[in-house]
């Protein structure tokens, strides 16, 4: 229940709510005593008052500026209900929402959305079961673990019962689906996280397979051309991840960069929170929405931050079907039935009742079918090799490496209790739990590691030999989906394609954690999404299945400005002469907005581009059909111009910034380049992060230099989004996160080959009625580039942003949560820190008891049962 502060309580501090069931029982026994005072002498005496009930919950929050809540609690338990109640103020809605996700009952309370997208996402979840998964789970997870998730559910239902729907916030104020959850909701719910690198992805893929025999459309089936399958790129789930050692850290310690680019919208948003058992646990840091473990951050003993994998946490397979049979396949052989599932789901319609809708869904032994459906205007050739059909002739299916990784919860919490840097990676060797990240960890001693350790498919050699030569030309839609959406697909009707059991896996047939890359160095290790071969240049890590990602291949622009920042060593670099950071040298390169590009090429091409006045190119129109084209010149001096007097930055004032990038985003390939058009030298894996560089000549026999002609590209796009070629960066480039306003923000894109990268997605699940969706252009000029005729809106990127190191007096550092701490937009803690960031500005983190005791803006004791 809530507490009015009485008059003489300071300003903002709450005071304690302890026992509160009891005070009320005494209360009601006083009153009685002194009723019955009154009468007869010979009456008998009241009942004696209840012995006070210990409360099996106790919590305190603190919040210090920024809404940062401190929790304390007696026990991992108490320490999961002052979680849950002080998450629930901030992101209450969220949380809900994804509880009906997972359940698939969203439909009974949303209708069926567009394209069918929440009644087929209700289909889908209902099929993958993951309550049923939970409840099966929860009594083999650990004792404290129970206790956590129990407590969690307790602490988020106490706050729903002390705040009516009409006071809860938007966009959740007055919702009939807002409702109490429990433990086994919470880890069904966490099976759903682990799933963001497969299954999640294809949630609709996997509600709009049905039998080419079964009828199109239908309540709960995504119609062909209603959704489109695409991958997150490195944009909308990357990272940048660095541990320092004694070798390159100016006092000799361990220091950390954390820097997740996430969504700023939906589940998969970070909440900071600092985490306090006496003698047991002490982590600060931030976990995902509804997780109530440190996923990034730092506790005495060690720190560590995650960037997404680039390895495989499934594989496809290319089921052959018998003639005439579209549900029963051919497997070494042999005719296999697939398995039929009837699912009903509740679906809301348009005048307020719902309805009972009841369709059939398969699986193989693999795993559910699933269509990545053809665009508009391919053709049935095109679609063989560039879409996975449900035809007479095929069916797709798919395994999921974490489909039963119950162990997400358990693999966080032992990181997070972790008293040294052996006991961190202990937890992943006994636990092997992490869903899909990579890890960089280091100590106060000076030591880092790298791994990845993510769940990924264990395949035999012989297995991964074939696809290695499907994927470089003996099958083309193998080839065709290896090379745009990094997926793996498989012959399905070959037992060589299955996964291996090996002993000391986590579940069968993955790699154990003694055969996954790792890496231990005293100077650096650090990833920016491209695969673990890279780990410290200086000692490649090689020989490892695939399935973890390639070797020998060329590097993002994005990897290499990382490794050019920890490795150069000069007056004017990141980390000065003597290439040992300090705390602010660390700060400053991580949000230094270095373009990759530019330092690559930006030179040349402004010499190119002086004393010219027009160029031409030939503009394609692709809103007609077929695709018309028109020669177009363009005035591409002032362009020249702006670009002439750039700082070769991201930063808000830079002026020039969008030009280049408009630019940069003319070329195909530019990103993870080893034959842009761009570049005269290619990429050599010899010299992996130095090439391909060096500006390409112009052509000797067109007409005009490439240089000019994409510099008129670039300018034509600008000129039509209504953005002048002179503007400033952040005048074009914000987050209209507060209504009616643009936050301007910093940071590049991939084009631009910047570490922090800001950007707009869609990798979310949430609808509009539980969080706030940034409104975008109505026309995109340029996908690669994300300029629209609203400019450069931005959701998505740079999120939580920590520099720690640690010192003789424990670890220090600062950091900022981009999209800040609260998802109510009336809260003061819903866009503060974006402001900040905004501004490049860091605040402090508050770790010892002194620092928060000093700082303290809010605080409650709460307690129950």
């Amino acid at each position: 229940m809530h507490s009015t502060p009485p008059a003489s309580s300071p300003r903002g501090v709450l005071p304690v709510t302890r026992r509160t069931r009891w005070q009320l029982s005494l209360l009601a026994g006083l009153t009685l005593t002194v009723a019955t005072a009154c009468g007869d002498d010979d009456e008998e005496p009241p009942p004696p008052t209840p012995t006070p009930t210990t409360p099996t919950y106790e919590a305190t929050i603190r919040r210090t500026a920024h809404g940062i809540p401190h929790i304390q609690a007696k026990d991992m338990g108490s320490l999961g209900y002052g979680q849950g109640y002080a998450f629930a103020k901030d992101h209450v809605c969220i949380l809900a929402e994804q509880i009906l996700k997972v359940k698939g009952e969203r439909a009974r309370y949303f209708g069926p959305g567009d394209g069918q997208s929440i009644a087929g996402s209700d289909f889908t979840y209902r099929l993958l079961d993951l309550p049923s998964r939970a409840r099966k789970s929860f009594p083999d997870q650990p004792a404290e673990l129970q206790a956590l998730l129990k407590g969690y559910a307790a602490g988020f239902n106490r706050y729903l019962s002390e705040t009516p729907a009409a006071n809860l916030p938007q966009p959740c104020k007055g919702a009939d689906w807002v409702q109490p959850i429990n433990e086994t909701d919470l880890l069904a719910y966490h099976i759903s996280v682990g799933l963001a690198a497969s299954s999640y992805q294809l949630i609709l893929a996997m509600a709009a397979a049905q039998p080419p025999t079964a009828g199109a459309g239908g309540l709960g089936v995504p119609p062909p051309g209603s959704f489109k399958f695409t991958r997150p790129d490195a944009q909308q789930v990357g990272s940048n991840g660095w541990a320092l050692g004694k070798d390159k850290s100016a006092n000799g310690r361990g220091m950390v960069v954390a820097n997740p680019h996430f969504p700023w919208e939906g589940e998969l948003k970070l909440w900071e929170s600092h985490l306090t058992v006496p003698g047991e646990l002490n982590v600060y840091g931030v976990g995902l929405m509804g997780v109530p473990a440190v996923l990034i951050g730092f506790n005495e003993n060690v720190a560590w931050t995650h960037t997404f994998s680039s390895g495989q946490r499934m594989t496809m397979y290319r089921l052959p079907l018998v003639k005439d049979k579209p549900t029963t396949y051919l497997y070494e052989g042999q005719e296999r039935q697939m398995t039929p599932h009837k699912i009903s789901i509740l679906v809301k319609l348009p005048e307020g009742s719902t309805t009972n809708v009841t369709r059939t869904m398969y699986t193989s032994h693999y795993g559910p079918m699933f269509v990545i459906p053809r665009q508009p205007g391919m053709s049935d050739a095109v679609a063989k090799v560039g879409a996975m059909e449900w035809t007479q002739e095929y069916a797709y299916s798919f395994r999921d490496a974490n489909i039963d990784n119950t162990q997400l919860m358990a693999q966080f919490l032992g990181m997070d209790k972790a008293r040294s840097l052996q006991e961190f990676k202990d937890v992943y060797n006994r636990v092997q739990g992490i869903p899909w990240v990579n890890t960089m960890a280091a100590d106060p001693q000076g030591n880092t590691w790298y791994t990845d350790a993510t769940p990924t498919p264990n395949l035999s050699a012989e297995a991964r030999s074939a696809w290695l030569a499907a994927v470089a030309g003996g099958d083309p839609q193998i080839a065709t989906f290896a090379q745009q959406q990094s997926l793996v697909l498989l012959d399905g009707s070959k037992a060589m394609n299955e996964w291996q059991n090996e002993a000391g896996a986590r579940s069968p047939g993955i790699v154990p954690f003694s055969k996954v890359p790792q890496l231990d160095r005293t100077d650096f290790v650090f990833n920016a999404n491209d695969s673990y071969w890279l780990a410290n240049p200086l000692q490649p890590l090689t020989g490892f299945s695939p399935m973890h990602g390639r070797e020998s291949v060329g590097q993002s622009l994005r990897t290499r400005m990382n490794a050019k920042l920890l490795m150069e060593v000069r007056e004017d670099g990141a980390s000065g002469a003597d290439g040992k950071f300090t705390p602010t040298e660390l700060e400053n390169a991580i949000l230094s907005n270095r373009s990759m590009s530019a330092e690559l090429l930006y030179a040349d091409v402004v010499q190119r581009c002086q004393g010219k006045t027009t160029a031409t190119y030939n503009r394609t129109n692709n809103a007609t059909i077929p695709p018309t084209t028109e020669t177009v010149t363009v005035n591409i001096k002032p362009a020249c111009d702006a670009l002439a007097g750039w700082n070769q930055r991201f930063d808000v004032d830079s002026v020039g910034a969008v030009v280049w990038r408009e630019f940069a985003g003319t070329a195909s390939g530019l990103t993870h380049a080893t034959g842009s058009p761009l570049y005269a030298v290619p990429f050599d894996p010899t010299k992996p992060l130095e090439t391909p560089n060096t500006l390409a000549p112009a052509s000797t026999t067109g007409n005009q230099d490439h240089v000019l002609t994409r510099l008129a590209q670039a300018t034509d796009a600008l000129n039509r989004a209504g953005v002048a070629v002179n503007s400033r960066l952040g005048d074009v480039q914000y987050t209209p996160r507060v209504r009616g306003q643009k936050i301007a923000i910093h940071g590049g894109t991939d084009v631009d080959g910047t570490a922090n990268i800001v950007g707009y997605g869609s990798f979310k699940s949430t609808t509009d009625a539980a969080d706030f969706t940034a409104p975008r252009g109505s026309i995109l000029f340029n996908g690669r580039t994300g300029l629209t005729d609203a400019g450069y809106v931005i959701n998505n990127g740079s999120s939580f942003i920590m520099a720690m190191n640690f010192t003789e007096n424990g670890p220090k550092g600062r950091a900022v949560l981009t999209y800040s701490e609260s998802s109510d937009p009336t809260s003061p803690y819903f866009a503060d820190q974006t402001q900040l960031f905004s501004r490049k500005e860091w605040r402090p983190i508050l770790f010892s008891e002194a620092e928060i005791a000093a700082a303290t803006a809010e605080q409650m004791t709460i307690s129950g049962n």
